[in-house]
């Protein structure tokens, strides 16, 4: 099974937080103690990732990383995503409609490589070549990866630091990066368009690899949808102003 711990209030608002591509649970370190008093938090490593590196599906796809989410999750939650984690979150409500009480993605794109009528992605042949120097390098990659996270914030450096220090508590294994870095591949245009769920869309001002000029976009994929910037974060910039995303959550969820 998917490793997965509870911390903050047993009586309180059940919230599931699931991190992005590369990292693990660790990631909302800084977070945790904003929202333990309000909340019942269920941290999740997705497979292959974290303290879930020995629970690698045979195929790396989002039905298969949805089903063991489902052995692990509360009976019922609003789940936050970051990143690649809001694609997860969102599927997850799909396929588990019961179980989600509401959605919140932060820092998520339905595309985050760019199509011929989607430009707020890395370009195709960045993306590409991103996938070959995980192969050859997955550690420096990693590493460069880390900084893209953190470009454009005042905080970058010290946002570096706490990345490394995080990913140097579980270090990844390279299959579970080459596969799960192949779900940011896809088109998730459709799956937006088909949430019903309540949901709320943030964006960081900062952010380089989910843009927060997308908003509009957003607006129009998914009308029925909340959506905010956070002023002055990258990608990452919740580390460093935790309070900007617990007050965010704390305004939807209770």
């Amino acid at each position: 099974m998917l490793y997965s711990e509870q911390q903050g209030n047993p009586q309180g608002q059940p919230l599931v937080l699931l991190h992005g591509w590369g990292m693990h649970s660790g990631v909302w370190c800084t977070l945790l103690p904003e929202l333990q008093r309000d909340f019942h938090i269920t941290l999740i490593d997705l497979p292959g990732l974290g303290r879930s590196a020995e629970t690698l599906p045979d195929d790396y796809n989002l039905a298969s990383v949805t089903q063991l989410l489902a052995e692990v999750a509360p009976a019922s939650a609003v789940w936050l995503g970051w990143s690649l984690g809001g694609i997860i979150s969102m599927t997850f409500a799909q396929r588990y409609p019961d179980r989600v009480s509401g959605l919140i993605t932060l820092g998520t794109s339905p595309c985050f490589v760019e199509r011929p009528d989607w430009c707020f992605g890395m370009d195709e042949a960045t993306y590409r070549q991103f996938e070959d120097d995980l192969a050859a390098n997955p550690a420096k990659t990693l590493q460069r990866f880390n900084m893209l996270q953190t470009q454009g914030s005042d905080t970058a450096r010290a946002d570096l630091k706490s990345l490394k220090q995080i990913l140097s508590e579980v270090a990844p294994p390279q299959q579970a990066l080459v596969d799960s870095l192949a779900l940011l591949r896809e088109d998730y245009r459709g799956l937006y368009s088909s949430t019903e769920h309540a949901t709320l869309h943030l964006l960081c001002d900062q952010d380089i690899l989910a843009p927060a000029a997308m908003a509009d976009e957003l607006a129009l994929l998914q009308p029925q949808a909340g959506i905010a910037v956070l002023a002055d974060q990258s990608h990452i910039g919740f580390l460093s102003a935790p309070q900007k995303l617990a007050e965010k959550i704390r305004t939807f969820s209770l």
